[in-house]
C-alpha cells in the first residue's frame, strides 16, 4: 500500500516507519555521532598534548583520579595519561534511550579505548549504537580512525550484563 509520499511499503512494515522510527534513527545518529566525536576528540587531544589520551566510560566525573568503567552507553570521557597520573579533559553525558554493544549485539562495550600519543588506537572496534531497533555504528580501525556507518551492526532486544 502507498503511503502519504505515494511511495509503496512492504507489507511486513510495521508502525516504526514512520515518525517513531524516524525519532529513534536521529537518536541513534545521535549517539553514534557523540562517540565518533570523542574518539576524534581524543585523538586529535593526543597530538596537541603529545600524551595518551584515554575516551572512556566514566564511573564518577568528582572522582580523583578519574577512573573508567562501565560501558559506552554510559557518560564518556577523554582522560590524559600521564607518569604523574590521569587527568579529567572532557566529559560526555550518556545520549538518550541508547543502547551501545558490540557488533553482534550480544554484549556491552566496556574499557577503554587505548592509542598512543600520535593518536593511534591499537586494534579494530565497532561500536553499534542503537534506539529501538534503528542501527549507527562506530567502526573503529586499528590507526584509531573511526568513521560512521548505518546498519553495520545488530541491535539485540536484550543485551546480557
Amino acid at each position: 500500500m502507498p503511503d502519504y509520499a505515494g511511495h509503496r511499503r512492504h507489507p511486513d512494515e510495521h508502525w516504526c516507519s514512520g515518525l517513531p522510527g524516524q525519532l529513534a534513527a536521529a537518536r541513534a545518529r545521535a549517539g553514534a555521532q557523540q562517540l565518533y566525536a570523542a574518539m576524534q576528540y581524543a585523538r586529535s587531544m593526543a597530538l596537541v598534548h603529545v600524551s595518551e589520551i584515554t575516551p572512556c566510560p566514566l564511573i564518577d566525573s568528582s572522582g580523583q583520579p578519574p577512573q573508567c568503567g562501565g560501558h559506552f552507553g554510559q557518560s564518556l570521557a577523554a582522560i590524559k595519561q600521564n607518569g604523574e597520573g590521569s587527568e579529567l579533559l572532557r566529559t560526555w553525558s550518556p545520549a538518550a534511550d541508547v543502547t551501545v554493544t558490540n557488533r553482534i549485539g550480544s554484549s556491552w562495550v566496556t574499557g577503554a579505548l587505548r592509542g598512543n600519543q600520535e593518536g593511534v588506537g591499537r586494534r579494530n572496534l565497532t561500536l553499534s549504537v542503537c534506539v529501538r531497533g534503528q542501527n549507527w555504528s562506530v567502526i573503529t580501525n586499528r590507526l584509531g580512525r573511526p568513521r560512521l556507518a548505518r546498519d553495520w551492526g545488530v541491535c539485540p532486544s536484550a543485551v546480557a550484563r
